[in-house]
C-alpha cells in the first residue's frame, strides 16, 4: 500500500476530530441541527488552520442521511462515498481562475445533485479568481438554486470583493494554539510509533506557527530518520536558534560589537534558518526585557527603544531580504545606543573642563540637522509633479538594476521607501522605519553615488521618518504662499573632511581643488 503523508492520513473525519476552531465548529453544527443552512460561506485565515478540512466536514455533515447532533454518521451512502461524491466539487482557484471555468460552474450548478440533498462547491484559494471571473461568479451568487451551497476558502481576505463578502456568511479561522498542536503531535506519534520528546513536540508546534498541517508535515519529515526526535534534531534540521544564541546577539548589541553581529548573521545566512522564527524569537526576547524593566530591573535599552525596535523587526516579516534588514536594524540601534553613551561621556567631560554644555551639544548635531533642513527646503523650491513623475521612472529603473545586481545593502535601504517631493536638484523621501531612515541618511553619499553610476544624474537625497514627513507636510501646506529660496550646502561642516573631499584630492591636483 502506498505511503500516505501524515497530514492527509490524519485529516479529521468529523467535527469531533477537528482541532482548534471551537466557536466555528459550534456555529456550523448548530446550523445543521436547526436546519439553517446558508447558500454561501467564506472561510478565511492563515494556512493550515483547518479551512478546507472544515469545508469538507461541513459538506459531509450537510449531506449525511443520518447525522446526529450535526455529526455525520460515517455509515450512510453519502458518508461512505463523500470523498468521491459527484455532489461535492472541489475547485482550486489558483489553477482555475478564469472566466471560462466560472461560466462552466454556473452552467453545471443548474444540474440537480446526483445522490445528495445539496450540490456543494468548495473553492480553495478563491482570492486568485480574476476580475472577470468574480463578475461571472457574482451573478450565480446573487440568485443561487436552492440545491447549491458555496464554501469559499482564502488566506487573503483583503483580496475578496466586498460584493462577494456581503453575500456570504463569514468565518475567521485563527492560528491553532501551540498546546493543541503539541498534544496532537504526541497523540499521532504514539499511534505511528514515532519516538519523540515532549520538548521536541513543543518546538515543532512553535515552528508550525499555528498551522496543524505544517506541524504534521514537519513531524513526517523528521520521522524518516527512524531515530528519536529531539530538540537538537530539529535545531540541526531547520537551523533554529537557541535561547543562548539570542542572548549572544543582545550581548553584542550592548557592548557595541558590530563586527561580531556581522559574523553572527553571516553564519545565519549559511545555515538558511527560518527568518520569521528568528524575528519572533528576538521580539519575544524584547518582550521579556520590557516586562523585566517594568518590574524594576535595568537594561541598556529603554521601553520606548524596545517598542521601536520591535516595530521595525515586525516590518521585516516575509521580506525577500529580511535577514539583512534585521541586521541593519540591530546595527542602527547599536549606533544609536553607543552614540548616546558617547554624548553622555562627552557631556561629563565638558562639565569637568567648564566648557558650555549646550554649545558642545549643538556642535555635535548641527551638521546633520542643517543638512536635513537645507535639503528639505531645497526640495520644495521648484518641486512639481512633472519632475516627480520623471524621477519615479528613474527610481524604478534604479531599483530594478540594484535587484539584478543583488546589492543587498542598497536594497535594504531603498525597499519600501516613499518618494514625497521632487525638484530638479533635491529628492525628499520618507520611510515608516525610523532606523532605516537613520541609516539612509548616514549613507547619503553612497546612495547618491550609486544612483549617479546607474542613472548618470547628480541629485541630493534626504529621508524623513513617516512622522517627520507628516509634520513637514502640514507646515508646507499651511505656508503654501511662502516663497522658498534655494540654499547652498557649502557651509555645512559635514563635507569639509568627508571621504568625497579626500577622493577629490587624490584624483586631482590639490592646488586646483577649492574646499569651501
Amino acid at each position: 500500500m502506498a505511503y500516505k503523508v501524515l497530514y492527509r492520513k490524519y485529516r479529521p473525519q468529523d467535527f469531533n476530530n477537528l482541532y482548534g476552531q471551537e466557536n466555528i465548529k459550534k456555529i456550523l453544527i448548530d446550523s445543521i441541527i436547526n436546519d439553517k443552512i446558508s447558500h454561501a460561506y467564506l472561510f478565511s485565515g492563515p494556512r493550515g488552520t483547518g479551512k478546507t478540512s472544515t469545508a469538507k466536514l461541513f459538506a459531509k455533515a450537510i449531506n449525511c442521511e443520518k447525522s446526529e447532533n450535526g455529526i455525520p454518521c460515517n455509515n450512510c451512502e453519502a458518508c461512505l462515498n463523500y470523498e468521491n461524491s459527484p455532489d461535492i466539487i472541489e475547485i482550486d482557484a489558483a489553477s482555475n481562475n478564469g472566466v471560462d471555468e466560472i461560466r462552466d460552474l454556473r452552467e453545471n450548478a443548474n444540474i440537480l445533485p446526483t445522490y445528495s440533498k445539496y450540490k456543494i462547491y468548495i473553492i480553495d484559494e478563491v482570492h486568485m479568481l480574476s476580475q472577470s471571473a468574480w463578475n461571472a461568479f457574482l451573478k450565480r451568487l446573487e440568485e443561487p438554486p436552492k440545491h447549491i451551497i458555496f464554501i469559499l476558502a482564502t488566506t487573503e481576505i483583503q483580496k475578496i470583493p466586498i460584493t462577494i463578502m456581503s453575500r456570504c456568511q463569514r468565518f475567521s479561522f485563527q492560528k491553532i494554539s501551540d498546546e493543541i498542536i503539541k498534544e496532537n503531535i504526541l497523540r499521532i506519534s504514539k499511534i505511528e510509533k514515532i519516538k519523540i520528546t515532549e520538548e521536541a513536540a513543543n518546538l515543532i508546534s512553535i515552528l508550525a506557527d499555528g498551522g496543524m498541517r505544517d506541524a504534521l508535515s514537519i513531524l513526517d519529515q523528521l520521522s524518516k530518520e527512524n531515530t528519536e526526535i529531539t530538540k537538537k534534531t530539529i535545531e540541526e534540521t531547520f537551523g533554529i536558534l537557541t535561547e543562548n544564541e539570542i542572548e549572544d546577539i543582545f550581548s553584542n548589541i550592548e557592548t557595541g560589537n558590530i563586527e561580531k553581529i556581522n559574523s553572527i548573521f553571516n553564519e545565519y545566512f549559511k545555515k538558511g534558518l527560518d527568518i520569521n522564527l528568528l524575528i519572533s524569537k528576538i521580539i519575544n526576547y524584547l518582550y521579556n526585557m520590557e516586562i523585566a524593566i517594568l518590574q524594576g530591573n535595568s537594561y541598556f535599552l529603554t521601553i520606548s527603544e524596545i517598542k521601536s525596535l520591535s516595530n521595525d523587526l515586525i516590518n521585516c516579516y516575509n521580506k525577500s531580504d529580511a535577514l539583512n534588514l534585521i541586521k541593519i536594524n540591530l546595527v542602527s540601534y547599536i549606533k544609536h545606543i553607543h552614540d548616546d553613551n558617547k554624548n553622555v561621556t562627552k557631556k561629563e567631560n565638558v562639565l569637568e573642563t567648564n566648557i558650555d554644555e549646550e554649545q558642545e551639544k549643538s556642535s555635535k548635531v548641527v551638521n546633520y540637522d542643517e543638512l536635513k533642513k537645507i535639503r528639505l527646503n531645497n526640495s520644495f523650491v521648484d518641486a512639481n509633479k512633472e519632475e516627480k513623475n520623471k524621477f519615479k521612472k528613474l527610481w524604478q529603473s534604479f531599483e530594478l538594476k540594484e535587484k539584478s545586481q543583488k546589492n543587498s545593502v542598497i536594497l535594504s535601504l531603498i525597499e519600501d521607501i516613499n518618494i514625497e517631493v521632487v525638484s530638479k536638484t533635491n529628492i525628499l523621501f520618507s520611510h515608516k522605519s525610523a532606523s532605516t531612515t537613520l541609516l539612509f541618511n548616514e549613507s547619503l553619499e553612497i546612495l547618491e553615488e550609486e544612483f549617479y553610476k546607474i542613472e548618470k544624474i547628480h541629485l541630493n537625497f534626504i529621508c524623513l521618518s513617516e512622522k517627520e514627513w507628516q509634520v513637514e507636510k502640514k507646515k508646507y501646506i499651511e505656508s503654501k504662499n511662502k516663497i522658498y529660496k534655494y540654499i547652498e550646502e557649502k557651509s555645512i561642516e559635514k563635507y569639509n573632511n568627508s571621504d568625497v573631499v579626500n577622493q577629490a584630492l587624490d584624483i586631482f591636483d590639490k592646488d586646483f581643488v577649492e574646499i569651501n
